[in-house]
């Protein structure tokens, strides 16, 4: 992964982050979820590649690793949520998914044989179940905060080709729908934590007026930013350190956060238009020189060498000389 995908998964780890974005993003803002409720679960899978292992082919394990993952508990009622952090489209998400949310299924299994005290049936055994036991549920949010277009599939069945002669057995094949949350369908007012403006700032990050105005709109919740969010800010917009960190060397009252960040942003404009402007002149100087090469061509051959000789002086004579041969 690379840092902006790393430093998101690490914010999303915290528990108060972690439960405010599921509060934020399946319950509408209400504070369902609290951050006590939350215990970090295992994140890194190590499965049987060979189960039977033979005389040439020995027993392999292989490793799977989630981003974030939790177990909420509500009252002696448990659900097992995990977050996927994106930077990037996976066309193979919902096959992620779901081999994450099986492998939690599974642990579930072997955790209910451990802890067992009650002897099976016949049929219980075989099944590695009891009749009347049950499995907490898991889910998995996949957290889209690129900024290209999402256009990977949202369920198994769009990875499948299910074209006409596969088409019968459609109603037959299994699907799983993966639960996108993309960054710019987020209302950033819905959370309370830091990813209030971690959001805001994601969502106008290509847009630098309407970040000064989402600037302006919450001041003081961004001067107020704690340090992990201002972290993630400053990896995720590739804002350099220096602007944010500067209250660690200044007085409280000295210190304004927005202002660095607005004088950042304009500094950041006056240096892409001076690019633009000098890719514009060094891309009309390339034509320049490619059109009167041209014309140069021209004359040599005509063996009009002092029509060639004014050109290189004479600017309206050269011009006379372009509309002639249609350069």
């Amino acid at each position: 992964m690379g840092q902006k995908n790393n430093v998101m998964c690490s914010y999303l780890s915290i528990p108060a982050v972690f439960a405010d974005f599921v509060n934020g993003s399946i319950h509408n803002g209400k504070k369902v979820v609290h951050p006590e409720q939350l215990s970090t679960n295992e994140t890194i899978y190590y499965q049987k590649e060979n189960p039977r292992p033979s005389e040439t082919h020995r027993t392999k394990y292989i490793e799977r690793q989630r981003d974030t993952l939790k177990t909420i508990c509500n009252n002696n009622r448990y659900i097992i949520i995990g977050i996927e952090a994106q930077d990037k489209v996976n066309y193979t998400m919902p096959l992620r998914c779901m081999e994450y949310d099986i492998i939690e299924y599974k642990k579930q299994l072997k955790e209910l044989g451990r802890s067992r005290k009650k002897k099976l049936t016949d049929t219980e055994y075989l099944s590695g179940i009891a009749r009347n036991e049950k499995l907490n549920p898991v889910t998995t949010i996949v957290f889209y905060h690129g900024e290209d277009l999402y256009d990977g599939c949202i369920n198994l069945h769009d990875m499948l080709e299910l074209n006409e002669g596969n088409k019968a057995y459609k109603h037959f094949i299994a699907d799983y729908h993966i639960n996108l949350v993309k960054v710019e369908d987020l209302d950033e007012t819905l959370f309370q934590t830091g990813l209030h403006e971690l959001i805001g700032f994601l969502k106008h990050r290509n847009d630098k007026q309407g970040l000064i105005n989402f600037m302006e709109q919450n001041k003081e919740r961004i001067e107020n930013m704690d340090e992990e969010t201002l972290d993630t800010v400053n990896i995720m917009l590739n804002i350099p350190a220096s602007i944010t960190k500067q209250k660690d060397n200044l007085k409280e009252e000295d210190h304004n956060l927005c202002k660095a960040l607005k004088e950042w942003l304009a500094d950041e404009r006056s240096a892409g238009i001076a690019e633009g402007k000098k890719e514009g002149w060094n891309s009309g100087r390339k034509e320049g020189e490619k059109r009167f090469a041209s014309l140069t061509a021209a004359l040599i051959a005509a063996n009009r060498l002092n029509d060639l000789a004014r050109s290189t002086y004479d600017e309206s004579f050269r011009d006379i000389l372009y509309q002639e041969y249609a350069l």
